[in-house]
């Protein structure tokens, strides 16, 4: 079962529900918790800020047990996106830490990605976009902010600030990217599993790839948080289930010729960005 999060103190996470909840069939179970049997899908509105919520599936499993659904297997958080440029944006991404955690979650630490969904996501996302009179920019972002969670999960985002969060229209292109991507099968979808090391926060090689591509891309390691440590590199491949490939931005990495050393030194594929997307 699919936990879609929002909180109450997020305008554009309370957007999104709402849109949700207005055009999908979602039966109310308790006053913030809705589900929807269609598409085994839980919608929960949590109270605090989605960032500092460390583990929400296991309070949210427990509160679910008398009504015998399914165990949760993946999350979403329907939250907004901040930046001092405020450019209408809107993004995915997973969560976590690879260096220190300023805002929520753990240093050190991601949570386990979910680069099919994320993928698909970002392609319903890109589509539906072009449907919007404000024209936005569509964007992976690299990995960062907490909360850390224990299943497979992705950030979906309005921004870039409160000028956007609000919009109706905007609200509802990402409940029907959210709604039409949570069915996907995995089985049913062959796309090559990677992720990426390099570039900026918002990322627009891999953006290109994940859209352009049959590479679904989970974790990236952005340069500010470059040169990767051995222990950055485990943690990447251990939150990265059948991780088939470590893309670089070759150009956006510090101490290339360590991490060349630490690559060679696994059992991974890598290649970079230049090989698969013009410069």
């Amino acid at each position: 079962m699919k936990l879609i999060i929002s909180s109450e103190l997020d305008k554009a996470g309370e957007n999104i529900r709402n849109n949700l909840l207005q055009y999908y069939p979602f039966d109310k179970l308790e006053e913030d918790m809705h589900y929807d049997e269609s598409i085994d899908s839980l919608l929960v509105r949590i109270k605090n800020e989605t960032i500092y919520t460390d583990f929400p599936e296991n309070t949210v499993q427990n509160t679910i047990k008398e009504y015998n659904l399914d165990i949760i297997d993946s999350i979403i958080f329907a939250t907004r996106h901040k930046s001092v440029a405020k450019i209408p944006t809107l993004t995915c991404h997973a969560p976590g830490n690879f260096g220190k955690a300023d805002y929520g979650g753990l240093d050190g630490q991601v949570s386990p990605s979910n680069p099919i969904f994320q993928k698909i996501v970002l392609n319903e996302i890109s589509n539906l976009s072009k449907e919007l009179d404000i024209q936005f920019e569509v964007s992976l972002e690299a990995t960062h902010h907490g909360p850390l969670t224990g299943l497979p999960t992705t950030f979906v985002e309005i921004g870039s600030d409160k000028t956007y969060w609000e919009i109706e229209k905007v609200g509802e292109l990402l409940a029907r990217a959210i709604y039409n991507s949570l069915s996907y099968n995995e089985e049913k979808k062959h796309f090559k599993i990677a992720s990426g090391i390099g570039g900026g926060h918002y990322c627009p090689k891999f953006t290109e790839i994940i859209l352009n591509t049959d590479i679904a891309i989970g974790h990236i390691i952005a340069k500010y948080n470059t040169p990767v440590t051995d222990l950055m590199l485990n943690e990447l491949i251990k939150k990265s289930k059948s991780l088939e490939l470590i893309i670089l931005d070759w150009k956006g990495i510090k101490e290339r010729s360590d991490l060349k050393d630490k690559l060679s030194n696994i059992d991974m594929e890598s290649i970079k960005t230049s090989d698969i997307v013009k410069e």
